[in-house]
């Protein structure tokens, strides 16, 4: 276990104990939600050819951002 976790479960246990179970469904809804998030085989293709792309256009941490917002909002 890694010092952070450590100190992450340190304060944890100072928390009520309805605090404690929602803090424990966080991290088990993260575990799960990462486990899910697997690239297919054409996925990982695109991302080496667009990588490989010498021209390609990277955008700024605030743009990605701005577009997901947009994105998201989009689909309500």
């Amino acid at each position: 276990m890694t010092k952070l976790l450590q100190e992450a479960l340190r304060q944890v246990e100072q928390l009520s104990p309805s605090e404690q179970d929602a803090a424990a469904a966080a991290l088990l809804d993260y575990i799960k939600h990462m486990r899910e998030m697997r690239l297919t085989d054409e996925q990982v293709e695109e991302v080496r050819r667009r990588r490989s792309d010498p021209d390609r256009q990277l955008v700024s941490h605030e743009e990605a951002r701005s577009r997901i917002a947009r994105l998201v909002w989009a689909d309500k």
